[in-house]
């Protein structure tokens, strides 16, 4: 089973217009509650592989939660730490801590409602790692049949953050390229058209990066593009991130 998780926030990098007023916290969380949402939870520190779960219910204060999957060394392990919930619904990326974490009779777990919530409502930024798959290539079309591949660092909804070797093409803040395509192995993606919006030395000295936007898409990039940042994502939660591409649609 597929679960679509979104790793969490750097506290950092949240802006104050983003934290949700305390009076509206227990509001802003029900509201989601119908559809049963699901989240993560996620270690503070990242040691551990995060933790699929279903929010079902408000109850007496708590946050009721139902793990979908079963944690190694079993969720006793949780209880009384702390973990970040994170979901994405319709209103955007929510995200707060749950502190002193209770494993119920019925196998639930539950926590206060918290403090402190955030509610991030900008869908386009959220960003998934690339898979690390040396198969895997954007490849930039420069024209007169001449191809590029690249790396791609992270993805999100609309854009992607692409490693280039250095002096390859230019790459410069507002150039557009065209007719590109995700290809791996003999699969590939249908064209996508892309603009850069920022630029920034790579890893290493011969290498640049460039953050790009998915320039005019229509719904089949769209479609695709949703397809292959989701399909590393849940790879990634499930643990087998070497076989990220049987989720993405264009892959055959």
């Amino acid at each position: 089973m597929k679960f679509n998780i979104f790793p969490p926030e750097a506290l950092k990098s949240i802006e104050p217009k983003f934290h949700v007023e305390p009076r509206a916290i227990a509001k802003t969380i029900e509201r989601e509650l119908h559809k049963k949402p699901l989240a993560g939870l996620f270690t503070l520190d990242g040691s551990a592989r995060e933790l699929p779960v279903s929010l079902l219910d408000i109850a007496q204060g708590l946050l009721v939660m139902k793990p979908l999957i079963k944690p190694e060394g079993g969720l006793t392990g949780l209880v009384g730490g702390q973990r970040l919930v994170v979901l994405c619904g319709d209103t955007g990326k929510m995200q707060f801590l749950a502190n002193n974490l209770k494993l119920t009779e019925d196998g639930n777990l539950t926590c206060p409602l918290p403090a402190d919530l955030i509610l991030i409502q900008r869908r386009k930024e959220f960003r998934t790692l690339g898979p690390g798959d040396e198969d895997l290539s954007f490849v930039l079309c420069l024209g007169a049949g001449q191809e590029l591949l690249t790396k791609v660092i992270d993805i999100s909804d609309h854009g992607m953050l692409l490693d280039i070797r250095l002096g390859a093409t230019e790459v410069e803040v507002g150039r557009y390229w065209h007719s590109g395509y995700f290809e791996r192995l003999k699969s590939r993606s249908t064209t996508i058209d892309l603009v850069i919006k920022n630029v920034r030395p790579g890893a290493a000295m011969d290498r640049i990066r460039a953050g790009c936007e998915l320039y005019e898409p229509n719904r089949m990039v769209l479609k695709e593009f949703e397809s292959t940042r989701s399909a590393i994502e849940n790879a990634r939660v499930q643990g087998r991130l070497n076989r990220w591409y049987l989720g993405a649609s264009w892959h055959e």
